[in-house]
């Protein structure tokens, strides 16, 4: 083999070693970039988790509560002395408290498949 053969082979294997080298340093950077880019994932879901907590508690009626008494003393909870009482006879109640029918369409029937689903287990 002669020498301008040699280095033409030693030219050729250094330039795709540094090729794959280089590659190889980029595949581990954008791993590395990733693992990065995850972790600040990974808080912001965190923080996004204590933020929603928050303005939940915030948004309770317990909270809101306390903060329209404590903001305005002239209000308060209702007791049984402000409460209207109305006397009526047991069939006004009963008629006031009967659901009224419902009237069925039998062409409604044809259409089944519209009603509300319901689970039923394999036999």
């Amino acid at each position: 083999m002669s020498l301008k053969v040699y280095f033409k082979v030693a030219a050729f294997v250094t330039i795709m070693a540094l090729l794959y080298i280089h590659m190889q340093m980029r595949i581990f950077e954008l791993s590395y970039n990733g693992k990065d880019k995850e972790k600040i994932i990974h808080e912001l879901n965190d923080s996004n988790g204590a933020l929603s907590h928050q303005i939940l508690t915030l948004e309770s009626a317990n909270n809101l509560g306390n903060q329209l008494l404590d903001h305005d003393n002239s209000l308060q909870f209702m007791d049984n002395e402000r409460v209207m009482m109305v006397r009526t006879t047991a069939v006004v109640m009963q008629h006031m408290a009967q659901p009224k029918p419902k009237i069925a369409n039998p062409v409604w029937n044809l259409f089944s498949f519209l009603g509300a689903q319901e689970a039923k287990a394999w036999e």
